[in-house]
């Protein structure tokens, strides 16, 4: 049994992931929290296994709690594994996760039926990444060793090549071949997210529907429908459910 702490600040979000979670039976939420503080509190007082944590939260963001709760497991010999899911992707916030040691980095966006594999895999040992962050750690590293950085981004970088392909194995952001029929640059042009958020408008879901099923607040559901509005020159909804029919999602 794996014990968690959830630690979402959104309490909509916050019920989907545990109603997800508390489905598979090798997973324990011990504990949930809605702030930074709370978080570093709680994992020193129940040494959970692993804390999924957002990183926009109040008090403490997500990236200083998971600091101080890894300072504080070097200090007792213990080991709580950190794996951050978020909406935001930054530089900044990806070169702070490489430093203080995160163990996984996903984007709010991912399949519901993978995040579960996503924790397992992170207490079995893997560095546990999307697609996207690994990517743009890939060009952080590179950028970093070109300006003649010290090697730690390099060997960090190496950890992770294994982890990461064995993940997009049993957890493939983003899912799915890219279609054809003269659509593919469009779709292409998508982020991993946008493409899931696209299948299931295409599948007729709700705003609120897609909230629920990807770990995401109804605004930013909103916000993302809005840009591939723009993106995809569609008008409304039903053009863009239309849009994702023709390119066969």
């Amino acid at each position: 049994m794996i014990d968690i702490m959830v630690v979402e600040d959104n309490y909509d979000v916050m019920l989907s992931i545990k109603g997800i979670l508390e489905t598979d039976k090798e997973i324990n939420i011990v504990a949930t929290a809605v702030n930074g503080v709370e978080a570093v509190e709680l994992a020193d007082k129940l040494s959970p296994d692993l804390v999924l944590m957002d990183i926009k939260l109040p008090d403490l963001d997500g990236l200083e709690a998971a600091r101080q709760i890894k300072e504080a497991c070097k200090a007792k010999k213990t080991d709580i594994k950190v794996l951050l899911l978020s909406t935001f992707y930054d530089d900044e916030f990806i070169e702070r996760s490489q430093k203080y040691a995160v163990d996984g980095y996903l984007l709010k966006g991912i399949e519901a039926g993978k995040i579960a594999a996503a924790i397992k895999n992170t207490c079995g040992g893997f560095v546990t990444l999307d697609r996207v962050i690994y990517e743009k750690q890939k060009n952080i590293v590179h950028a970093y060793e070109m300006d003649g950085g010290a090697s730690q981004y390099g060997r960090r970088k190496t950890d992770m090549a294994g982890p990461e392909a064995a993940d997009k194995q049993e957890n493939p952001p983003g899912g799915g071949d890219m279609p054809g029929s003269g659509l593919q640059s469009e779709i292409a042009g998508l982020t991993d997210v946008e493409t899931s958020i696209l299948k299931l408008v295409t599948d007729g879901k709700t705003n609120a529907d897609i909230a629920r099923e990807l770990f995401l607040s109804r605004g930013t559901v909103r916000n993302y429908i809005s840009r591939m509005l723009v993106k995809l020159e569609c008008k409304n909804g039903r053009e863009l459910a239309a849009f994702g029919t023709k390119a066969g999602l």
